[in-house]
């Protein structure tokens, strides 16, 4: 799978394409493109291959820029387009509404020089400038695995099967021969299905030292929207799962019907339990920040700390009822 002698250390910039896609944020991808010529050698000289779907095209200037006319084709469609345009062998995936960090590129291919040849390396995702909310939501590892991933890899080069297209790089070859993005994921959960297969063919890794800030939510509603569009992908891509029957019982696990129906039985068993439900949601409360107190370590993190527990109910039932909907409307086909 390695074999890649045409891009040693240092790495020629002309062996690397940045990809951007984009809907309706074309101010935001105007930031992200500028963020990576900014970034260091590397992300000033590569090829930025932009795809953005719309009504009509508006070039972005130093950039190989492909129009899609608004069709809804999805994420997996417009990735795998980017790629079709792109000539580097090394394949850089940036979302929209992100922007590199300085040395951000050159740390995100530092790994591919590695002795173990790895085929796919992820960068960390953070945010800045935001309220407590949008803290709190890296805290819990979102996007990207956010703040929780970068504290777990203290530093180090890990391996990992979580790859994301706000900040990942892949080798060519192992992206095509994956199959690519699947196009079937319309609504997103395309990058996490391809990273499965890349990871399953090779060696994937995570550097902590490869940052982009992710434009943050950062407000309730927002948050609870976009769960509820992962929750209803989720199910809409079940059956393009490698392993189906293990994510099958991560969806049972984390369902909050099946917690609730189980309440509802204990409390029709034993009625005199209701008494105890705000004992037991101030220990929810408590448990949870203990358990993501790693956080108090980052000045920058510690206002999104509090709200931690809150922000999690907020997007597990998100989650939840985008999972129902989908089924309702499964049903009603």
């Amino acid at each position: 799978m390695c074999g890649l002698a045409e891009i040693p250390m240092k790495i020629d910039p002309t062996a690397v394409s940045v990809i951007i896609c984009s809907k309706d944020r074309h101010q935001h991808l105007e930031q992200a493109v500028a963020s990576v010529r900014a970034a260091d050698p590397i992300g000033a000289q590569a090829e930025i291959v932009v795809v953005e779907e719309g009504d009509s095209p508006r070039a972005v200037v130093g950039t190989h820029y492909v129009f899609l006319p608004r069709q809804d084709r999805g994420f997996g469609y417009a990735r795998n387009m980017a790629v079709k345009h792109a000539t580097g062998a090394l394949l850089v995936f940036l979302d929209d509404d992100c922007e590199a960090e300085a040395g951000w590129l050159e740390a995100l291919l530092l790994p591919f020089d590695d002795d173990r040849c790895p085929v796919g390396v992820a960068g960390a995702v953070s945010v800045r400038g935001c309220g407590p909310l949008g803290y709190a939501e890296n805290i819990l590892g979102f996007p990207a695995g956010g703040l929780r991933y970068r504290h777990e890899a203290r530093g180090h080069i890990q391996r990992t099967h979580y790859l994301s297209t706000c900040n990942c790089a892949y080798r060519r070859e192992a992206l095509v021969q994956a199959g690519g993005f699947p196009e079937e994921a319309r609504n997103g959960n395309e990058d996490a299905l391809l990273a499965e297969r890349v990871s399953a063919s090779g060696l994937c890794v995570y550097t902590p030292h490869a940052v982009v800030y992710h434009r943050a939510r950062d407000r309730w509603g927002a948050i609870f929207h976009w769960f509820m569009r992962r929750g209803a992908s989720e199910l809409a891509t079940f059956g393009n799962r490698l392993h189906p029957v293990t994510f099958g019982g991560y969806v049972l696990r984390s369902s909050w019907s099946l917690r609730l129906l189980i309440l509802v039985v204990v409390m029709a068993l034993i009625p005199s339990g209701v008494r105890w439900l705000p004992f037991a949601l101030g220990m929810y409360y408590i448990t949870t920040l203990w358990r993501f107190r790693f956080a108090r370590q980052y000045p920058s993190h510690r206002i999104g700390w509090w709200v931690v527990p809150l922000v999690k109910v907020t997007m597990d039932v998100g989650n939840e009822i985008g999972r129902l909907r989908f089924l309702m409307v499964r049903a009603g086909s």
